[in-house]
């Protein structure tokens, strides 16, 4: 599976996917607390699951000590630091739109889409559980091509012709964001599991 099949069918496959930069725009990501301490990173993180850990475990804005703690936490669970990813914290004040886009295979049109988001200015997993808007087709087109930079627009474009029946989920800001110029859109993950 992957690239060349079009689809993402595991936590595992989308991550070694999502570091060689697949995907396109992303945060500052690490492997481990060590290796956020050996570089300069000094702002707040995220904590993620690897593979097979619930949304319900993922910790947003954490400072690396409350991060250190919750991952000692996670270990009387059995979840392990090997099972976990780093993340940036991202400046979510600057939040306009997030959510989940796909297209509908089902339609004969390839650029008929479902939009499912949020405009709630918090982590993905709170907004959409506080605001859950949809939209489909053109609508849809419409409120991210008005949301999104032309760069970031064109590069979920590029992923919906990659990943035709991938969801994808995003977050787009007011302001320049990630690891490639001129995109105000993070791409947080591409899947079909």
């Amino acid at each position: 599976m992957g690239i060349e099949e079009g689809r993402v069918d595991s936590k595992l496959e989308y991550y070694a996917l999502y570091e060689r930069g697949v995907f396109g725009n992303k945060p500052l990501t690490w492997s481990s607390i060590e290796e956020i301490e050996q570089g300069q990173w000094k702002g707040k993180i995220c904590i993620r699951g690897r593979k097979g850990i619930a949304r319900s475990k993922a910790r947003f804005n954490l400072m690396i000590d409350e991060a250190k703690e919750y991952t000692e936490e996670l270990k009387k669970e059995g979840i392990y630091p090997h099972d976990l990813k780093f993340n940036q914290a991202m400046p979510d004040e600057h939040l306009i739109i997030q959510g989940e886009v796909m297209r509908d295979v089902n339609r004969l049109t390839p650029r008929y889409i479902h939009l499912t988001y949020s405009t709630v200015k918090e982590p993905m997993n709170y907004a959409l559980a506080k605001e859950e808007l949809y939209s489909d087709g053109l609508n849809a087109l419409f409120l991210l091509k008005g949301n999104l930079y032309p760069s970031s627009y064109d590069d979920l474009q590029e992923l919906l012709e990659l990943f035709p029946d991938s969801i994808i989920e995003f977050s787009a800001y007011d302001i320049s964001v990630g690891n490639i110029p001129n995109r105000n859109t993070i791409i947080w993950e591409v899947r079909n599991y």
